[in-house]
């Protein structure tokens, strides 16, 4: 019997253990080692870029499973993931591809589904994929981004650079700062202008929701009448009814025209009738007929008839315009306004009557004596109105007035422009006071829509107890009542 020293017994061990461990770094070093008992399901993915194979699938961060496969099909990824035996993923589960931080490996991360839902089973397939982000692409457009940002800045640079790009940019600042400072003082000079605006606009809402109120009742009674009339028609509708009933059943006139011949007869007679009017019509007897057939009663009718024509165009050349105007006098802190009738018997020349509201008043002359010294004072009437009875004539785009301006003698004339959108007027007038210069105006005026026009200019601008500046509004619209009222009289020749 051979016996194994004990320097042979330890070589064998030795070896033993050799070939043990390089069994097991070979097995470790096996892509999927441990997981071979585990069941596959597959995902399929647009874009796999970067993804290897044993590549780790992941559930909250915990290793799961790793990549078995990657093959391509139909021209996108398709993946086979193999998963550990003892890890149930729901059907719903939603996988997508993930990196480790931003350049580190990707991997499979699977998002846990809803709790109860059936689990995949061996080889089914993922249904919700996430859509990974193309790094690649959003590196090139972030490039594209930046060189657009390049150009921009680029041409800022040529703009604003240099001494001449200072220059603008301290003159923008500049005519920002003068703008801030003027702004600044038309607020603070007109306030009070501001305030009364605000407080008329809080007046004028509370009139209106005063109106409102008080005419509920009269809204609800109007519901009513429009119900009532509704069953009145409902009404009448049966009444209609009733009455083509009738008719069928051959009641009434018509119900007899239609079903007794004897009526019938009767009107066959009566068309007989009006065929033997018709025929001496024809034949030129009786006044009608003379007037059909004759060619003198023609032309007498059509002569008469010319008349009432040429009457009738008299009427239409007439037009009458209602207007109000309102200015907003600064240096008064009140409103000045005017009611205006234009008649224009012609397009090139018309007639102004109206009357004005100014807020000093009338202005009185009166004579004084006292100690046989006689002293001429002027005075105002605050409640008193003035009128204004003008003659003008249009001549292409300039319309000459002249008449009596604010109860006193004046001119004036209009320029129009922008096919009459736009104009321009001057007006002199209040002559006859030795201590004080003429009253002389001037404005402009806008039409912003049909009936509204916006009106600026300075009033009485060369005497400084009265000058004011003035901003307001027109309203202007023809009255065509007022028009065929005026008009239906004769007109004399």
């Amino acid at each position: 019997m051979t016996v194994i020293s004990t320097e042979a017994k330890v070589g064998l061990f030795v070896l033993a253990g050799i070939i043990i461990l390089a069994f097991m770094s070979f097995q470790i070093s096996q892509p999927g080692f441990g997981l071979k008992r585990g069941y596959t399901i597959k995902v399929v993915f647009e874009n796999a870029a970067g993804l290897d194979k044993d590549a780790s699938i992941q559930v909250a961060g915990v290793e799961v499973g790793r990549v078995e496969s990657i093959a391509l099909e139909e021209g996108k990824a398709l993946i086979t993931l193999r998963i550990k035996s003892d890890v149930k993923l729901p059907r719903d589960v939603t996988a997508s591809i993930r990196t480790h931080g931003l350049l580190g490996d990707k991997y499979v991360e699977l998002s846990a589904g809803t709790k109860g839902n059936s689990n995949l089973e061996e080889g089914e397939q993922i249904a919700n994929v996430e859509r990974q982000a193309d790094v690649d692409k959003l590196i090139h457009q972030i490039s594209g981004i930046s060189e657009d940002i390049r150009g921009v800045t680029t041409t800022l640079n040529k703009v604003l650079g240099g001494k001449a790009g200072e220059e603008a940019v301290g003159d923008i600042v500049t005519s920002i700062r003068q703008l801030t400072v003027n702004l600044n003082a038309v607020v603070k000079n007109n306030q009070q202008t501001l305030h009364a605006m605000l407080e008329n606009g809080r007046m004028l809402s509370e009139n209106l929701n005063k109106v409102v109120t008080q005419n509920d009742q009269k809204v609800a009674q109007v519901v009513e009448n429009l119900q009532s009339a509704s069953k009145e028609m409902e009404k009448t509708f049966a009444s209609l009814s009733e009455v083509t009933e009738g008719i069928k059943k051959g009641e009434g006139t018509v119900g007899k025209l239609l079903k007794d011949d004897e009526m019938a007869d009767r009107l066959n007679k009566t068309v007989a009738s009006l065929q033997d009017v018709s025929d001496k019509l024809s034949q030129g007897k009786g006044t009608l007929g003379k007037l059909i057939n004759e060619d003198e009663t023609v032309t007498n009718l059509n002569t008469g008839l010319a008349g009432i024509n040429r009457y009738l165009a008299k009427q239409e050349q007439y037009r009458t315009h209602l207007g109000y105007r309102g200015e907003y006098l600064f240096e008064h802190n009140n409103w000045k306004s005017y009611v205006d009738l234009r008649i224009q018997p012609r397009e090139d020349y018309f007639y102004i009557l109206g009357l004005v509201a100014d807020p000093r008043g009338r202005k009185y002359i009166r004579d004084y004596t006292v100690n046989g010294v006689t002293s001429r004072v002027e005075e105002w009437d605050k409640n008193g109105l003035l009128f204004n009875v003008q003659v003008a004539k249009r001549y292409r785009d300039l319309v000459l007035r002249g008449g009596i301006f604010e109860s006193t003698g004046g001119a004036g004339f209009d320029y129009l422009a922008f096919n009459d959108r736009l104009k321009l007027t001057f007006e002199a007038f209040d002559f006859t006071d030795d201590n004080r210069r003429a009253h002389l105006k001037g404005f402009g005026e806008w039409r912003l829509l049909k009936y509204l026009y916006l009106t600026a200019g300075w009033d009485d601008f060369i005497n400084s107890d009265n000058r004011s500046p003035f901003v307001g509004f027109s309203i202007r619209f023809e009255d065509d009542d007022l028009k065929y009222l005026m008009t239906s009289a004769p007109i004399p020749k």
